[in-house]
């Protein structure tokens, strides 16, 4: 369904454009039919019954005019009309269906019974009455449509546009009950096609059951939309009400396959109650456009509102005319149909909305009606041009070379003519341009100025100014500004304005990225004009309309939307449309790419910058980690802290105590980055702080562990082993936090001690102490220490494969021997080549201490 809605929106000219042709060839087929088939025979005179008994009724003849074609058969007032073409007449309806059988011209057989009793036989040459009423309204339908056709065609998504082309087609549709002439021929119409007349009579029914409503709701919307009108219950009612007119149509189908004279009855029933429905609307109508006018306060904007309501007027006196003065000058309309005839001039009224909506550039109509006068004048100008040039100068060339020869020369000056028309006729078109749209030349050469020169300027707030002194001094905009999207909030807030009395007027970005991927497809430019601002932004539009906005562009990059440009009236008062619509696109785009360019460019310089600091700050973290010590008093020490980003939050310490004491401390601090580098700083302060001589491991975590459980966030801890070696005592104090097991290597077999311990900040004190356990070991020559963080055991490769601790201990095993910075940068080389090309998760960290007594 979505699809053939999309189809349907993106070829919607194309169809329009088709069934504007189609009903307009039935409009002038309708003409043809009220002047031609569906009109009534004359005997210019009247059949008044009266009641003979309580069953029966005689017809009489009256109003017989004289020197007409009755009297001159003989027949006079007060004469009994007995049969018609052999019909006794015991109907005056059906009597009149006889008649209508007779084509003009022809002769009727009357039977006609004096008032002394005498019956004589006579023949009456039948005239036909044409119905002016309804050639009235056929003639006004086609107007309609033809104008509707290009109000849509300006602007094929505007309200009003398409209330106007609905109006249009309601208006030629109810014309379809013409294709039912009132005669005998209705009912052979209707016995020999019956699925199509009933087709007919549905289209028929439901042009005449929205007509009225159609008609009262464009009245609502035409010059400024009612506030009223724009409820969804009342909306919802002008879609009921004629639904239910069209219903009751549809119960009034007869038997289609036996018609009879009641099919005449239900078309009178339904044609009078639209009848009512319709004065009632067109009064209601009348009233709206009064309470405007007198609201309207602009003169230049009271004229078309003033036209539009002198078009009622003037239907109003019509109505009065035909239905009072008329039948008091001709004593019936069958003997002076010339007094009925002034009823023709209704076909002023949609002319009259038509001079107003083209004088007054009302529904955006003006530059379209313009545009397709004058182009197609010059286009067809510069061909005629062209083929009596061609022409002439191929007459003159093959008199010179020979008669022979014309059609090569043909040939030769057609490539001529073919190769340079397109560049003569587009040099034409904008000579056109410059002397009779003079604004519009301008907005192309202001706009083609701006493309140029907005590439050219670097920082976004001088993009800005550009684009605003662009628009407001150069083309004298009253009313813009630009919305974009500066902090990532999906809220376009003002940034630039002119004219603007609220500097607060935000949209939400969603409702215009939403419009424009349901439009973008469907539309080469997806505006949005102020007829949809309320469906589109809600209570929000209120503030559009009364800032006067009357278009808004989207600013789009890579079919994403990052701003918006709000528009008031150009210059001259009209709104931007067409043509228009395009160029501003155009500039649009150029803005969009220029403020995104900005954009990057500024976070390029933000990125350089954070960059730089992180690289200072990465420093500056080196600089707070110890480095190896070959030798402290029997002790080879190394070690080593890989951040995964700029700054890690891994942490290492050597802490000399004395000459034979010093704490080895290797933590974790969750989470990585700038955040976990800071914690970091803070754990190595404590640990400074606190490892003095005569405290163990144990006693110096638990009372870090009361510092950083206030001043850690909710979430975060630290692991951390903390280790004493005294050379004195030849023993290694070792208390574990949370951290990773040490690992020993004596003699070639490395293991892992894993003592109990959680981390730093997670308990505040009972739980932590009771879970935290101190061992000692024997130091001895040769032993090998090594703290570590999980990034070294968890680096992963390509195929999501951990280094592990087996690669670990096997390094150990194999190496004890070495020194601790060779052994530390075989662990480094291993770790990379096993990582390759993937990328660092986790910082790594690890101290080896090896001792050599």
């Amino acid at each position: 369904m979505n699809r053939l809605k999309a189809y349907f929106l993106k070829h919607k000219m194309r169809f329009v454009s088709t069934v504007t042709i189609v009903f307009g060839l039935l409009a002038l087929g309708n003409i043809y039919v009220s002047l031609n088939i569906n009109v009534t025979s004359n005997d210019e005179c009247l059949w008044v019954g009266k009641k003979i008994t309580p069953d029966s009724t005689a017809y009489f003849f009256e109003y017989v005019k004289n020197d007409g074609v009755a009297w001159q058969a003989g027949i006079r007032n007060r004469d009994q009309l007995i049969s018609i073409n052999k019909y006794i007449v015991r109907n005056d309806q059906q009597a009149q269906i006889i008649l209508n059988s007779v084509k003009s011209g022809d002769y009727a057989d009357y039977v006609i019974k004096k008032p002394d009793g005498t019956i004589i036989n006579t023949k009456v040459k039948v005239k036909k009455l044409i119905n002016f009423g309804a050639l009235t309204f056929n003639i006004s339908a086609l107007i309609w449509l033809l104008i509707g056709f290009v109000v849509y065609t300006a602007k094929p998504d505007g309200r009003q546009q398409k209330l106007f082309i609905l109006l249009s087609i309601s208006f030629v549709l109810t014309t379809f009950f013409n294709f039912f002439p009132q005669n005998i021929k209705l009912f052979e119409t209707i016995q020999n096609y019956p699925v199509s007349s009933l087709v007919i009579y549905i289209l028929a029914s439901a042009g005449a059951s929205a007509l009225p409503f159609t008609f009262l709701y464009f009245i609502w919307n035409f010059f400024k939309p009612i506030e009223f009108a724009q409820k969804k219950w009342v909306k919802s009612l002008f879609i009921i009400l004629p639904a239910l007119l069209f219903v009751y149509s549809m119960s009034l189908v007869v038997n289609l396959t036996n018609p009879d004279i009641q099919h005449l009855y239900n078309f009178r029933k339904y044609q009078n109650l639209t009848s009512v429905v319709s004065s009632i609307t067109y009064i209601i109508a009348g009233i709206t456009l009064v309470v405007i006018f007198f609201k309207e306060k602009d003169k230049q904007k009271r004229k078309p509102i003033l036209l539009i309501i002198l078009s009622f007027v003037l239907a109003i006196v019509v109505q009065i005319y035909i239905s009072t003065i008329a039948p008091a000058l001709a004593d019936t309309i069958f003997n002076s149909p010339e007094y009925y005839f002034p009823v023709i001039l209704l076909i002023l009224v949609p002319m009259i909305y038509g001079y107003a909506i083209f004088k007054y550039h009302l529904l955006d109509v003006s530059e379209v009606v313009k545009n397709t006068i004058f182009y197609s004048i010059a286009t067809a100008a510069v061909v005629a041009i062209y083929f009596l040039s061609v022409y002439g100068l191929g007459h003159s060339l093959s008199s010179l070379i020979g008669f022979g020869n014309e059609g090569f020369i043909a040939i030769v000056l057609f490539m001529i003519f073919a190769i340079r028309f397109q560049s003569t006729k587009e040099k034409a078109l904008k000579f056109i341009t410059q002397k009779f749209y003079p604004e519009e030349f301008a907005f192309q050469n202001v706009l083609i100025k701006f493309s140029n020169e907005i590439s050219t300027v670097v920082g976004k707030e001088n993009i800005l100014n550009l684009t605003l002194n662009t628009f407001v001094n150069s083309l004298k905009l009253k009313k813009f500004a630009i919305l974009l999207n500066n902090n990532g909030s999906g809220q376009l807030k003002l940034v630039r304005h002119f004219g603007f009395k609220q500097t607060n007027c935000e949209l939400d970005l969603n409702d215009i990225q939403n419009y424009y991927d349901d439009n973008a497809q469907i539309k080469v430019f997806p505006e949005i004009s102020r007829d949809i601002f309320r469906k589109l932004f809600g209570d929000k539009a209120e503030i559009l309309t009364d800032e006067e906005v009357y278009t808004i562009v989207p600013l789009i990059v890579k079919s994403k939307v990052i701003g918006a440009l709000l528009f008031g009236l150009k210059y001259s008062g009209s709104q931007f449309s067409g043509k228009d619509i395009e160029l501003l696109y155009a500039a649009a785009n150029q803005l969009a790419v220029a403020v995104e360019n900005a954009r990057l460019y500024q976070t390029e310089v933000e990125k350089q910058k954070i960059d730089h600091d992180l690289k200072i700050a990465r420093n500056i973290q080196k600089g707070l980690l110890p480095s190896c010590i070959p030798d402290l008093n029997g002790f080879d020490i190394c070690g080593v802290m890989v951040p995964a980003m700029h700054v890690g939050g891994d942490y290492y310490d050597l802490i000399p105590v004395d000459e034979n004491k010093i704490f080895v401390a290797v933590g974790d601090v969750s989470g990585k980055g700038l955040s976990a580098s800071l914690y970091m700083a803070k754990l190595q302060t404590i640990m400074q702080l606190y490892c003095k001589s005569g405290s163990t491991p144990k006693e110096i975590l638990i009372e870090a562990n009361k510092l950083l459980y206030n001043s850690l966030d909710a979430g975060s801890f630290i692991t951390l082993s903390l280790a004493l070696f005294d050379k004195e005592k030849m023993k290694v104090k070792v208390c574990r936090a949370g951290h990773l097991p040490l690992l020993i290597t004596e003699n070639g077999i490395s293991k892992l001690l894993k003592t109990k311990g959680i981390a730093l900040g997670l308990d505040r004190g009972p739980l932590f102490e009771s879970n935290l356990e101190e061992i000692e070991i024997d130091l001895k020559d040769g032993q090998v220490f090594s703290f570590f963080s999980d990034g070294i055991t968890e680096a992963m490769n390509e195929n999501n494969e951990l280094f592990g601790e087996e690669r670990l201990l096997k390094i150990f095993d194999e190496n004890y021997q070495n020194h601790s910075t060779m052994i530390m940068d075989l662990i480094e080389n291993e770790i990379k080549k096993f990582i390759g090309n993937a990328e660092q998760h986790d910082d790594m960290s690890m101290v080896i201490v090896k001792t050599r007594f």
